[in-house]
């Protein structure tokens, strides 16, 4: 029973502090594996990198590593050098990007994979990942994919001229390239050594100090009738989500909370450790500055906590059961099954149907053809096909522009930078 009561609370940890506190059961050393102008990139970034769910994030066209393929870590590296140069260059022409887009798009993640926020999280600690850093490689796929659109894509127009000649020379070949095109935007799978959670062994506390809180209180009121602690619980959940999203816990309280502390931002000052009742203690021990608990229902409320300053804390180190570990890992493996399950079924149903369209993209597609004035290069029998395949064409050409706009690109961002490789 005290297992179950631990494995349950520390889900709940993992779920609100996005497993900042987790130790990685993997042992990384720190030398450095590369240094880009002013960047340093260690052996344990390359590590990291290799995690299946980061690779299934690399969605960049940066032409390293084939499509399909595995990568080795010396790829690995040559692509951490590249993207840090991408980086860069996205600083230097002030790119920036609303986080708003980047939460919608984790939060479209989640409901499309059926993930609440708590199996989200544990699904990210299986892989090695808190909230916070899978957030941080989300807002660098976005800024870099605006960096490419703006330097690659938009440099690479393609003309009604190039796709018909194109589909002249490449007829019988389309719908084969295509596939192929589709098939290598697909993430890699890992080899099965690979495939395994990075579930950590042990989990940072932190004991002792003086400690300030925030809180926002949700009452429930008289009767508490089912529908009135439903609709306080929905907005529980409201808050919780905006405040997880970069909203300011002091400002949602002053609008939501109902008790004495609302109007200071739900402010209760700072307290001693020591002075705290023991549950208070054991919340806080798993807390850092700017961590918020999720919902807490108690008998007449629902509480919401929020670490807005700590000083004089003790760190320190626990392990985690070996049982809870166990559980965490099966439950991991669980869920990369189910997704490795679906990513086949797809992969062998593109396979089967290679010429599978549906009616709406054909029309589409037929419809854009007729819209473009006759060129003379195709006979009235091949503009009849071509009209059939023109977004594929267009779809293939613009890959191929697209690479090879990349590979000058890169290759003249690394002549005008030092770029020192160390392993």
């Amino acid at each position: 029973m005290k297992s179950k009561l631990f494995l349950s609370f520390l889900v709940s940890v993992l779920a609100c502090l996005g497993v900042n506190k987790m130790v990685c059961a993997a042992t990384y050393s720190d030398r450095i594996a590369a240094i880009v102008n002013s960047d340093v990139i260690l052996e344990s970034d390359v590590k990291k990198q290799k995690q299946p769910l980061i690779r299934n994030l690399i969605n960049l066209p940066l032409g390293i590593v084939p499509p399909g393929k595995w990568p080795t870590e010396r790829e690995i590296l040559d692509e951490l050098v590249v993207i840090h140069l991408l980086e860069q260059e996205a600083t230097k022409k002030g790119i920036s990007l609303d986080d708003k887009a980047v939460d919608a798009s984790i939060e479209s993640i989640k409901k499309r994979n059926n993930l609440t926020d708590e199996q989200f999280v544990l699904f990210l600690a299986g892989n090695g990942l808190s909230f916070a850093d899978y957030k941080q490689l989300m807002v660098r796929q976005f800024r870099l994919t605006k960096l490419i659109e703006s330097e690659v894509t938009r440099k690479t127009p393609i003309s009604e001229e190039d796709a018909e000649k194109y589909f002249k020379k490449h007829s019988s070949e389309i719908n084969e390239e295509y596939q192929k095109l589709m098939e290598g935007m697909a993430p890699a799978q890992p080899p099965e050594q690979e495939a395994k959670p990075n579930v950590p062994t042990e989990q940072q506390i932190y004991k002792g100090g003086k400690i300030k809180l925030r809180q926002i209180t949700l009452k429930f009121g008289g009767k508490k009738k089912p529908k009135d602690i439903k609709k306080v619980m929905e907005t529980a959940k409201k808050i919780y989500e905006e405040a997880q999203t970069g909203g300011d816990f002091g400002k949602l309280a002053k609008k939501y909370s109902q008790d004495t502390w609302a109007k200071s931002g739900g402010d209760l000052g700072f307290m001693d450790y020591k002075d705290m009742v023991p549950q208070l203690q054991k919340m806080v021990e798993h807390m850092k500055v700017g961590d918020l608990t999720p919902p807490i229902r108690t008998g007449d409320a629902v509480l919401m906590f929020y670490l807005d300053d700590a000083k004089n804390r003790k760190e320190k180190s626990i392990p985690i059961p070996e049982r809870t570990r166990k559980e965490l890992e099966k439950r991991w493996k669980k869920e990369y099954e189910k997704r490795l399950a679906e990513k086949k079924a797809k992969s062998a149903q593109r396979r089967e149907n290679p010429n599978v369209k549906t009616e709406t993209s054909q029309n589409a597609s037929e419809a854009d053809a007729k819209q473009v004035k006759a060129l003379g290069i195709l006979d009235p029998e091949e503009a009849k096909e071509y009209s059939k395949v023109r977004n594929k064409v267009i779809t293939i050409i613009r890959s191929e522009l697209t690479q090879s706009r990349m590979k000058d690109w890169i290759d003249e961002l690394k002549r005008n930078s030092i770029i020192e490789v160390k392993l």
